[in-house]
């Protein structure tokens, strides 16, 4: 599946009450627990929206659903390390993406992105609370270790996730961009 860039700038009216609506889904699909843990698609959702709408809006998504969730969720020493995770996911996707302009084509290179992702975004938050935690190298890896059976559930879960989101995501950007 091509995923084209987007070229029409909407209304300042119509980007606002779009990144609401995306706030509002990313707010949801964070809270609401599945059964496994780490399992959601938000990661998916920022990768699309940043894939199709651009750089500004992923990470203007990410800081908004990180805030508004973490009203509900609670905030802490990790939400910083959370909202960086998810930028440096970001930063790196458009860094693919300017190097192998066909990862925008093949959607089997965007799921592969997508599940690498989820580890990527648990070794910046382990990282990000090492530094909040003073913790030296030992106990980094260790924190980092022990959370890796929960980046494999998110690395695992935006595989499954993505090509559900991307198929939405599209059907519904479009109608945005030309309603």
């Amino acid at each position: 599946m091509k995923l084209p860039a987007s070229t029409k700038k909407p209304s300042p009216v119509r980007a606002v009450a779009l990144l609401g609506l995306l706030t509002a889904l990313c707010t949801v699909l964070r809270i609401v627990k599945v059964p496994i843990p780490n399992v959601q698609p938000v990661t998916d959702i920022l990768m699309v929206v940043t894939l199709l709408l651009g750089m500004r809006w992923g990470l203007s998504l990410t800081v908004s659903t990180l805030v508004v969730s973490n009203l509900v969720l609670g905030f802490g020493l990790w939400t910083l390390p959370q909202i960086a995770a998810y930028m440096v996911c970001l930063l790196v996707l458009q860094m693919v993406v300017l190097v192998l302009p066909m990862v925008r084509r093949v959607l089997w290179l965007q799921m592969g992105l997508a599940g690498l992702l989820g580890y990527l975004y648990g070794f910046v938050v382990s990282l990000g609370m090492a530094i909040i935690g003073s913790l030296n190298g030992l106990g980094f890896w260790s924190y980092y270790i022990s959370g890796l059976l929960f980046d494999t559930y998110h690395a695992l879960g935006n595989l499954v996730f993505y090509p559900i989101v991307l198929l939405v995501l599209q059907q519904g950007l479009q109608r945005f961009n030309h309603g």
